[in-house]
C-alpha cells in the first residue's frame, strides 16, 4: 500500500477537509477529476485498491468527511444532516476550484454522492454509485435503526460483525475482511455516529427524487449482494433515473468495493472514457 500524505483545505470557519491527491497521469496532459466519497464506518485506507487503475487515468481527490481522520472534528451541538454534507462537499469542490467533476460514492457516500448530484448537478460531470441505499434511507432497515448505537451498542470490536463480513466475503477473503472490520473501527468515534445519524435523517418520494438525477449515472453491485441492497432494487432505483446503467457482478455477496476492487475501478475508467468519447 502505497504511502499516503494528507492536504488540507479550507472550506468554512468550522471546517478544514484533509484529503488525499493521487494523480499517476502523463504530465503533459491535463487529466479529469474523480471524486471518491467513502462510507460509514470505513476504513482509511478505503479506496487504495482502486488508486492504480484510477490515478493513471484521472486526477483522483479522496476528502475525509467532517470529523473522519484529517478534517476539523465537528463543533459541539453540531447537528448532522445530509443538508450538511452536501453543503462540506460543495465548499471542498470550491476551495479546491473544482468546477465540474466526476463523482463516486460508496456506501453510504453514495447517498451523499445521490443527494449532491440532486442538489447540484451542474458541478458534475458523472455519478458513481457503488452498493448505495435509495434516497429515502429513514425507510431502509438499517436507517430505521435511527442511530449507531443500536446497530453497534459497544464501540469497537463487534465479533458478530466480523463473522457476517467475513460470510460475505466468501473463501480466501478472510485476511481482507478481518483489515476491513478492523480499521473500520479505527475511524472517529463521534464522526461515524454522526455520519449515521445524518444518513437516517434522509427521507424522499423515491420515484420523483430519482427522476430529478440527470447525471449521467453508473451503479455497481454485487449481483448476489443484499445486506444493503439487492440487484432488484438496484435495479429499479436505476430505471427510476433518466440517464442510469446498473452493472451487476455475478456471484458477488459482499460490497464489491472490497472484494473486487480492480473490477470495479475498471468499470468506472470505462464508463468516463465512454462519456467524454461521447460528449455526454
Amino acid at each position: 500500500m502505497a504511502v499516503e500524505l494528507t492536504r488540507k483545505v479550507k472550506v468554512d470557519d468550522t471546517l478544514e477537509a484533509g484529503y488525499y491527491l493521487d494523480d499517476g497521469t502523463d504530465p503533459w496532459k491535463t487529466p479529469e477529476t474523480i471524486v471518491l466519497l467513502h462510507g460509514c464506518l470505513k476504513p482509511r485506507q478505503m479506496f487504495y485498491a482502486w488508486i492504480p487503475t484510477l490515478a493513471r487515468h484521472f486526477r483522483v481527490v479522496r476528502p475525509h468527511l467532517r470529523g473522519h481522520w484529517d478534517s476539523t472534528p465537528a463543533p459541539q451541538d453540531y447537528q448532522w444532516t445530509m443538508d450538511g454534507l452536501v453543503r462540506d462537499l460543495k465548499g471542498f469542490l470550491d476551495a479546491l476550484g473544482m468546477d465540474r467533476v466526476h463523482l463516486l460514492g460508496e456506501s453510504l457516500g453514495g447517498l451523499q454522492a445521490l443527494y449532491f448530484a440532486h442538489r447540484y448537478p451542474e458541478r458534475l460531470k458523472t455519478l458513481t454509485l457503488v452498493t448505495s441505499p435509495g434516497p429515502d434511507f429513514n425507510q431502509h432497515p438499517l436507517g430505521k435503526i435511527g442511530n449507531h448505537e443500536v446497530y453497534h451498542p459497544v464501540w469497537g470490536v463487534d465479533e458478530k460483525q466480523r463473522a457476517r463480513v467475513i460470510a460475505e466475503f466468501g473463501p480466501g477473503n478472510e485476511e481482507l475482511a478481518d483489515w476491513r472490520h478492523d480499521e473500520g473501527w479505527k475511524c472517529p468515534k463521534e464522526g461515524t455516529k454522526g455520519y449515521f445519524q445524518a444518513a437516517a435523517t434522509c427521507t424522499a418520494d423515491t420515484e420523483s427524487f430519482l427522476a430529478g438525477i440527470s447525471v449521467p449515472t453508473l451503479y455497481l453491485l454485487g449481483a448476489e449482494h443484499t445486506r444493503i441492497i439487492d440487484a432488484r432494487e438496484a435495479r429499479r432505483l436505476c430505471d427510476l433515473m433518466p440517464r442510469a446503467r446498473l452493472v451487476t457482478f455475478p456471484g458477488v455477496t459482499a460490497q464489491c468495493q472490497f472484494v473486487i476492487p480492480e473490477q470495479c475501478a475498471a468499470e468506472v475508467a470505462r464508463f468516463i472514457h465512454e462519456k467524454i468519447r461521447s460528449g455526454a
